[in-house]
């Protein structure tokens, strides 16, 4: 990631640093986030517990709580430039067979997890496309850092019954720092529609618990990806300067 960020701000300074900023704007948005991802056990724990597994990843959708406040710069109709600040909850849902410890054939039990951050963001990217028109193609990365972390889990794969959740601001559950890539296109009328891969594991797996389902030992992969679908709004008026609202 500290490669890629390199590489984009000595393309941005080498290819624009002789133009000319010819606006500057605000956008705020919301999110709605479709999150999925891959869980895997390490090899280890399989071998300790031979039934146990990941029985499936399925998909997380969640529209709270997400706002984000970036500028963009515009070097003419067609290239430009984004950075900003942005809150965003970030999660996974793992269907999982875990051993219990109880005895005999109730050793083994099904769980439903939910895990998810709150975490701040900061974005770099880069636009391509017509302004004017608001139809571009953006791509690039953002650093996010985890603020709160909250889990909660159902013995069974469902989300009946009773339901366990525990929270904890800067936990250790979760790896501090998540750089990730980003890509997307926006669409005249206010609509993005944009792809997030983060680069690096979404738990800490060097987490120890006593509560064994929170134990996060036993994975060896928990990658996390989304597609997020949100609505752009030119917030210029904000600050005062009502020439540099364009129409969305």
């Amino acid at each position: 990631m500290q490669r890629f960020l390199i590489f984009l701000i000595l393309f941005i300074t080498l290819g624009v640093g002789n133009l000319q900023a010819q606006k500057i704007y605000p956008i705020t948005s919301g999110e709605m986030i479709f999150s999925n991802g891959t869980v895997e056990f390490t090899d280890k724990y399989i071998q300790q517990f031979p039934n146990a597994e990941v029985s499936s990843v399925p998909l997380r959708y969640t529209a709270v709580f997400h706002l984000s406040q970036n500028w963009h710069i515009d070097f003419g109709n067609h290239f430009g430039l984004y950075s900003g600040l942005g809150v965003k909850n970030v999660g996974i849902i793992s269907d999982e067979i875990l051993f219990n410890g109880a005895p005999g054939i109730e050793s083994y039990q099904p769980y439903k997890i939910i895990r998810r951050l709150y975490t701040g963001g900061i974005p770099l990217a880069v636009k391509l496309g017509s302004f004017k028109d608001n139809l571009y193609f953006f791509g690039g990365g953002e650093v996010e850092f985890a603020i709160h972390y909250k889990e909660k889990y159902w013995n069974s794969h469902s989300r009946s019954g009773s339901k366990t959740k525990t929270t904890q601001w800067f936990g250790s559950q979760s790896e501090p720092i998540l750089p990730s890539l980003i890509a997307g296109v926006q669409f005249p009328g206010g609509v993005n529609l944009k792809f997030k891969y983060y680069l690096n594991d979404f738990l800490n797996h060097n987490y120890s618990s006593t509560n064994f389902v929170s134990d996060l030992n036993r994975y060896k992969t928990s990658q996390v990806w989304y597609l997020s679908l949100s609505w752009q709004f030119n917030t210029a008026y904000l600050f005062g300067d009502e020439r540099d609202i364009i129409k969305l």
